[in-house]
């Protein structure tokens, strides 16, 4: 319970607050659905996916997500799929983080999915910033070379026409990695 603030404080109407749940889900709830490196692979699949799939569609991306290279893939997807039908949905659908239709053998996000929501969000932000930033790399490279060999062979007010938009180029991929909206603050 958190204390009295503001004007009841003053007041002293003894008016007091209670901290505000994640969609209803406490911090242990949130830990121990997170804690399973499958049950984590299930609801990051279903983040990317948002509509509702197949428990087979499921297990497979489970079973790539989590495979070390020495495992069989059939055994391993076999023991996923188990494992998610007889453990990680069941619990999952228990707390809210998703629906799961055992006859049918479907499962979506459940009511209380946006509890974890963003929490993927923010982990796929950097894989985005690292996309953005492998692909001006290799443009910058090829745009450099491509001006530096036309300079070398090319009069020499060209050359320097050449060089000095070489350094605008530059200067242009620097302040873009500055005001990309994917940069962290860090």
């Amino acid at each position: 319970m958190r204390p009295t603030v503001g004007l009841d404080a003053v007041l002293g109407t003894e008016k007091t607050t209670e901290p505000p749940e994640q969609h209803g889900l406490d911090d242990a709830t949130l830990f121990d659905s997170l804690g399973n490196e499958r049950r984590r692979a299930c609801l990051r699949c279903l983040a990317e996916h948002g509509a509702a799939m197949s428990v087979s569609t499921l297990g497979k991306q489970v079973a790539r997500a989590v495979a070390d290279t020495e495992a069989d893939s059939d055994e391993l997807y076999d023991s996923v799929y188990v494992s998610l039908c007889q453990t990680h949905l069941p619990k999952l659908d228990a707390v809210g983080l998703v629906e799961y239709e055992q006859n049918r053998k479907r499962v979506r996000q459940g009511p209380r999915f946006s509890a974890i929501r963003e929490q993927f969000e923010a982990a796929r932000a950097p894989e985005k910033q690292a996309t953005e930033s492998i692909q001006a790399e290799p443009i910058v490279s090829i745009l450099t070379v491509a001006i530096g060999a036309v300079a070398v062979v090319s009069p020499p007010i060209a050359r320097t026409v050449l060089l000095f938009g070489l350094v605008v180029v530059h200067l242009l991929v620097l302040i873009s990695g500055f005001t990309s909206p994917f940069r962290s603050s860090d």
